[in-house]
């Protein structure tokens, strides 16, 4: 997130103004002439009458670059910091620049000169100053932002200014990793479709910063965001409300903003649900295995046992524990004809019971994908699964995992994660827009969109069920 520098004369608000709109926005505040007091241990004013105005410089330069090494802040600069070209260039590299261009005749009649030695002797050399500097002023700034009339208005255009900037996009996806994901692809390429300019783009948001990045978001241009790994179930406490499907769930990977306001949903399930369908496969009646009791099994579970499955058999690893809390909720999500629910261990004996009449096993773990050091120990249990089953794997990349070679070594039919992928992001965007879209029409743009994105620059590296 870049900096919001504030430049222009002495007496033009900057001070004021940029505490005001950091303290709206949640940002930090750094003002370089309270940073330069404060390194002097003397006011301006003395540092002036002691030391005069080049050793003032030294030390505003120190506090500029001070600044500049901070992210997401508010920066007030003293008047004079574009006297200095490498003030400006550490300031730029990354920040935004903006000039408060106030009229030297307003600023005279209302400056308290005792702070400000340049003035001190003359109010008047306002006038003087703006004359000799608007013009770098203007040099330097990526924005000019009018302050004619009076300290309200330039508040109100200078929250406008960073409501559109914290982030700079329209729609994301936020994870960790989140640079290769094949999301803004998807989404851009249906954009595109529909005659939206929005953008989408990643934004890299590690775990410590969720609640600073949902802070940013309330008050940016955002209107949505997608949420892939690891925040999926991280993401939840710091939103406003969660719909019914993602309450039960446990898990969000859509976020709809609206004034201020976030709203979490899950669509990974439904995908996953509708790419089923496209195979001519459902949950309801059905045997359903699922490998693994994270935040995608739990929602994989609800769904299954909502559509009326008849069997849901949930298989945990390291810790069979969180196998039984999602067995629990997903039976309390479930409507009138209650499933068979199972918690098991991923041990032979128990694999054979809970496979043998399964009609869909599906792996929710990250176990094969690209870049994970490990992968299943042991495939053995594939043995166990009738002719008629489908094996899913939630990982799109690789586009077959060694659990769907095995499986389709055994002569099963097989599915990875990328149908799930676009159909999730499909109803996101319906989310998004406030609209239903034409899904069959728009999945070919998408699918299109991502086979471009693997041949141009790979696929994507986090590359686990939907975003």
């Amino acid at each position: 997130m870049k900096n919001i520098v504030l430049i222009g004369l002495s007496g033009s608000g900057k001070s004021t103004l940029g505490a005001a709109v950091a303290e709206r926005f949640g940002l930090d505040f750094f003002d370089t002439d309270a940073e330069t007091e404060r390194g002097a241990g003397m006011s301006i004013a003395q540092i002036f009458s002691e030391y005069g105005e080049a050793r003032f410089r030294e030390w505003e330069a120190a506090a500029a670059q001070a600044a500049a090494r901070r992210k997401g802040c508010v920066i007030a600069t003293g008047g004079g910091v574009i006297l200095r070209a490498e003030n400006l260039r550490a300031l730029r590299h990354n920040g935004r620049v903006v000039f408060l261009d106030r009229p030297p005749v307003e600023i005279a009649n209302d400056l308290d000169v005792r702070a400000r030695p340049l003035l001190a002797a003359d109010a008047g050399r306002i006038h003087e100053l703006s004359r000799a500097r608007r013009e770098r002023y203007l040099a330097c700034a990526d924005v000019c932002l009018p302050c004619a009339d009076g300290l309200r208005d330039a508040f109100e255009r200078l929250c406008a200014f960073v409501r559109g900037a914290y982030p700079d996009a329209d729609f994301a996806v936020i994870g960790d990793p989140v640079g290769h994901s094949l999301s803004p692809a998807i989404h851009n390429a249906v954009f595109a479709a529909l005659g939206i300019s929005d953008a989408y783009r990643a934004i890299h948001v590690p775990a410590g910063g969720l609640e600073d990045f949902a802070r940013r978001a309330r008050a940016s241009r955002l209107r949505g965001f997608n949420v892939t790994i690891p925040h999926k179930q991280s993401i939840i406490q710091f939103l406003d409300e969660t719909d019914e499907e993602a309450r039960l769930c446990g898990a969000v990977n859509t976020v709809r903003v609206r004034d201020g306001r976030l709203t979490g949903y899950n669509t990974d399930a439904e995908g996953l649900l509708r790419a089923f369908g496209r195979r001519g496969r459902a949950y309801g009646g059905g045997d359903i295995a699922i490998l693994g009791a994270g935040g995608a099994a739990a929602g994989i579970a609800v769904k299954a046992a909502r559509e009326g499955a008849r069997r849901i058999t949930i298989f945990a690893g390291r810790r069979p524990e969180k196998a039984g809390e999602l067995a629990r909720r997903a039976l309390g999500a479930a409507g009138p004809h209650k499933p068979e629910l199972v918690a098991a261990e991923m041990k032979p004996d128990a694999l054979r019971a809970g496979l043998c009449d399964a009609d869909i096993l599906i792996n929710a773990t990250p176990l094969g994908m690209r870049g994970m050091a490990d992968d299943h120990a042991s495939l053995a249990f594939l043995e166990y699964l009738p002719a008629r089953a489908l094996v899913c794997d939630l990982i799109y990349d690789p586009p077959q995992t060694k659990f769907l070679r095995e499986a389709a070594a055994r002569g099963l039919e097989t599915m990875n994660g990328l149908d799930m992928l676009v159909a999730q992001a499909l109803l996101a965007d319906e989310i998004f827009l406030g609209r239903a879209l034409n899904a069959a029409a728009l999945y070919a743009i998408a699918a299109a969109a991502i086979s471009r994105k693997k041949r141009d620059g790979g696929a994507s590296r986090e590359a686990f069920g939907a975003e």
